[in-house]
């Protein structure tokens, strides 16, 4: 009895030595070896979590060595302490290789070509493979049956096994169609309106996405979801540099005029708009010199001079794009509201709330400049009665 408690002293200091060195020798000068160098593999692969799975493999390899020269453990028989001893080890070897998945898709978010990729998911169906395998395994060491004998079974319940897994091959298959067709990506700004999300995209897993959106709330949308939904990635937008400006202001119809001599001399004094209408008003001449007495001539408008104007402010706004990307003042079809005037033109940044602030600026100054045409922006109710019957609201400049 007395030699079995020595003997089981020895088996315990074993697995303690084997770990503490494992811990405390063997790891910590690995570690200051990966330090020295400039990759970032060896550093991930040191990860504490990781070291500490290794090093419970290792104990238990020892111990299998000692059982196999030994024949047994003090207290337990040579059976069970074999399937104890190999099922424990085929644990700690599926945790070590699921740890392993964790640390490559850390690894992933280090490399560009990988780190917008959802590899996440295809490492989760990994883990679900290399666990189902060590549980085949275990029931094998158990039974004392093959490990083929279990795989084998598996195709008697390959339905049951469909049926469960349902949703999980859904996922896995839509995580390979997001990542073929680069659907999305982390970090992507979307618009997913069937799940109310608007927000930045902060992690994509095996069954979920889940974006932020921009009041701070998560929304967490079924990965495969993403393939069969309406899905608005903004990713373009940010890939180009520019963000669309696209609004417009109601003009008053009943403000549209043709311009007087000396309208057009007060708008003279503009530079910005000087060059157009000299330029206009001898086309303007040169084409009534041309045509029947009985046709009426062409005149400027307001309106007109108005887009022309706007046309050149926003060439020359410091914040806008217009060299490479689309720039239009244009005038949509007449509502009940007044005649649209829309702008459509991108901004330099993509900013939001820089974005938002040169909008507002532009319209702004849009606001303030329509007397100096003539024009009155729609207004309903009393104001916009007043205006009509010339009453002094909103008196134009010129």
């Amino acid at each position: 009895m007395s030699q079995d408690i020595i003997d089981l002293g020895y088996v315990l200091l074993l697995c303690v030595s084997v770990y503490l060195v494992c811990r405390y020798l063997v790891f910590p000068l690995i570690s200051k070896l990966a330090n020295k160098t400039k990759t970032i593999l060896d550093d991930v692969l040191l990860d504490k979590k990781f070291l500490n799975r290794v090093s419970l493999v290792i104990v238990f390899s020892s111990l299998k060595s000692y059982v196999d020269a030994v024949n047994s453990i003090p207290f337990i028989d040579r059976v069970f302490s074999e399937i104890l001893i190999n099922s424990f080890l085929a644990i700690f070897i599926g945790l070590s290789i699921s740890e392993l998945l964790t640390i490559i898709n850390k690894i992933s978010t280090h490399y560009d070509s990988l780190k917008n990729k959802p590899i996440k998911g295809y490492i989760q169906i990994v883990k679900i493979i290399v666990n189902a395998f060590i549980v085949i395994i275990i029931f094998a060491i158990a039974t004392g049956q093959p490990v083929a004998y279990y795989i084998s079974g598996l195709g008697a319940i390959t339905a049951i096994l469909l049926l469960v897994f349902q949703d999980t091959i859904l996922s896995f298959v839509a995580s390979v169609q997001i990542g073929q067709n680069d659907i999305i990506n982390l970090n992507d700004w979307i618009e997913v309106p069937e799940y109310g999300a608007d927000g930045d995209v902060i992690d994509i897993s095996l069954h979920t996405v889940k974006v932020q959106n921009w009041d701070k709330t998560i929304t967490t949308i079924p990965t495969s979801k993403i393939v069969t939904s309406s899905v608005k990635n903004w990713r373009g937008m940010s890939d180009y540099g520019g963000r669309r400006i696209m609004r417009s202001i109601l003009i008053d119809i009943s403000s549209v005029r043709f311009m007087e001599d000396k309208d057009i001399e007060k708008l003279k004094k503009l530079p910005s708009i000087n060059k157009y209408l000299k330029g206009k008003i001898k086309d303007i001449e040169d084409h009534n010199s041309s045509i029947n007495k009985e046709v009426e001539e062409r005149r400027l408008t307001n309106l007109g001079t108005l887009r022309a104007y706007l046309i050149n402010y926003l060439k020359n706004h410091e914040e806008l794009n217009t060299d490479d990307m689309t720039l239009i003042v244009r005038q949509l079809s007449p509502t009940s509201e007044g005649v649209p005037l829309e702008i459509y033109t991108f901004t330099k940044t993509i900013d939001w709330v820089e974005y938002e602030s040169v909008q507002s600026d532009i319209f702004d100054h849009i606001f303030a400049v329509l007397p100096k045409f003539g024009l009155r922006a729609f207004q309903s109710g009393l104001l916009e009665a007043a205006a009509v019957q010339g009453m002094p609201i909103n008196e134009p400049e010129i």
